[in-house]
């Protein structure tokens, strides 16, 4: 299911800016713009990550490691319930994908965070 929310058009004609994407899923800028660059062209890190659920954050995984992003934490079971990857894309974006296992209770995750110490 897609909802489109807007859309903004450049002077030459060129899309600039669409919203409203299929549920679970995402797109990061392919090109830079005067007013926002990409964090690898400002000298690196960014303090923004970006947290997106979907249905099946193994295989997004593996499609983004094969477009190029940097896997920096495998998809791994979180003690928050949570199946959970980490990379950051060619132009240096910070992206946390996660895929929802199981609700965990205030108390269970008291518990789990003191058992790991």
């Amino acid at each position: 299911m897609s909802t489109r929310v807007g859309e903004l058009f450049l002077p030459s004609g060129r899309p600039g800016a669409a919203g409203g994407l299929p549920a679970g899923t995402c797109r990061a800028p392919r090109r830079e713009a005067a007013s926002f660059a990409a964090p690898t062209s400002l000298g690196g890190g960014t303090s923004v990550t970006l947290h997106v659920f979907v249905p099946d954050v193994d295989s997004l995984a593996e499609r983004a490691e094969a477009a190029g992003a940097e896997i920096l934490q495998p998809p791994k079971d979180m003690f928050h319930g949570d199946r959970t990857v980490i990379l950051k894309d060619p132009s240096g974006h910070m992206w946390v994908f996660l895929t929802h296992l199981e609700d965990v209770s205030q108390e269970e995750l008291r518990r789990r965070l003191a058992a790991a110490g």
